[in-house]
């Protein structure tokens, strides 16, 4: 397996862990929003409740009370999950997009490497490393001539 196909393989797991996360945050939030739904219901049972009791009258203020902090907390939760939601889904489209590049460069891959095969061109400018190492070859046999040729030089 190369590293190419070994960073797709990763891509994808990293990728499906993140919808996983993106619909567990999506089931929370569904999950908060039914509860305060249903405080909203309770709190519209109880003032119903509490219309012919003066006792329940009296204790309906407070209970209303603590019923909207609940609420309010609930709310804010809900607020910063989707928040966070909207980092994930984000984080998912950058993943996605990294995902089919690496896809691209895997199919694109085949084609390279059948480019590569194809022996040089002979109008071509550029020397093979076997040509380029014969001429550097012929260039310092060249460049060694005897000392006998060169009395008047002294190491």
């Amino acid at each position: 397996m190369s590293g190419l196909d070994q960073m797709l393989r990763l891509q994808k797991f990293s990728l499906d862990e993140k919808r996983r996360q993106a619909a567990d945050l999506d089931a929370l939030i569904e999950r908060l929003r039914g509860d305060v739904r249903r405080l909203d219901e309770d709190v519209a049972r109880e003032i119903e409740t509490a219309r012919g009791n003066l006792e329940l009258e009296r204790a309906l203020p407070e209970y209303r009370e603590v019923m909207a902090e609940r609420r309010e907390r609930i709310l804010k939760s809900i607020a910063d999950l989707s928040a966070e939601l909207e980092k994930l889904r984000d984080q998912i489209m950058e993943s996605f997009s990294e995902l089919k590049k690496t896809e691209q460069t895997i199919a694109n891959r085949p084609a390279a490497s059948a480019q590569r095969a194809t022996p040089p061109r002979p109008d071509s400018r550029r020397r093979s490393r076997a040509g380029a190492a014969s001429a550097q070859e012929r260039h310092v046999a060249l460049t060694r001539r005897p000392r006998a040729l060169y009395p008047h030089r002294s190491e």
